[in-house]
């Protein structure tokens, strides 16, 4: 049994490369081999609508733990995007859980994700301070420092929770951004009452900048 459990982590490490690499050669005839049907026709759409946006995607996919068919993975993914012939460098981290059967991937979940995307060569650094996880209906706190502010530059900022994902743009109109003082942006949100996730967005613009931050957290019971 052992044995057993010891060679399903090795087949689970291996699918996972395999992933990682051809994700960054963008292989996709071969990575479609790695999935199952049903979960690579909901892995494909998702995949090509983050290509067309982000052409020069980097991947960094590592086990945080594996069991006999499943493992959490930290994925990291860097890239560029132009919007309105501004240049935007984006990075962001996810923690997913992979379902494998065969050493194929049956199904995957995002539990939690972040990405900030700012204007290329801005110097601030935005660090997100939330839990990852809450309860169904808890309050909790959602903060966004803005590290070793340059000076005291107004920023103007605002976030929102997202009820449809497909609406993530850069807009003054949805986010309703109004000035503060350099610092950061701080927001009591109100978790939903059925469990599942719930997905902030936030935008924080300066002098030196503009910072579109979205934040994924798992809501359970």
């Amino acid at each position: 049994m052992i044995n057993s459990a010891f060679s399903k982590n090795i087949d689970n490490q291996l699918l996972i490369n395999q992933l990682e690499e051809l994700l960054n050669q963008r292989e996709d005839n071969l990575l479609k081999e790695l999935f199952m049907q049903k979960s690579f026709s909901k892995f494909s759409k998702q995949y090509l609508d983050f290509r067309k946006k982000y052409k020069n995607a980097k991947w960094s996919i590592q086990p945080i733990r594996n069991d006999q068919n499943k493992s959490f993975l930290d994925i990291k993914i860097i890239s560029t995007r132009i919007i309105n012939d501004q240049i935007y460098d984006l990075h962001t981290k996810q923690t997913v859980k992979l379902e494998t059967y065969k050493n194929k991937i049956k199904g995957y979940e995002v539990i939690d994700e972040e990405s900030i995307m700012n204007s290329q060569k801005s110097p601030l650094i935005i660090k997100i301070i939330s839990p990852d996880k809450v309860l169904t209906g808890e309050k909790y706190e959602m903060n966004l420092i803005i590290e070793n502010p340059l000076d005291n530059s107004l920023t103007a900022s605002g976030m929102i929770v997202l009820k449809n994902e497909d609406n993530k743009k850069i807009s003054n109109d949805i986010f309703r951004i109004k000035p503060n003082q350099s610092g950061g942006l701080f927001k009591y949100i109100q978790a939903p009452l059925k469990p599942g996730s719930q997905t902030i967005s936030a935008i924080i613009t300066h002098p030196e900048g503009i910072y579109l931050i979205t934040k994924k957290i798992k809501v359970d019971l």
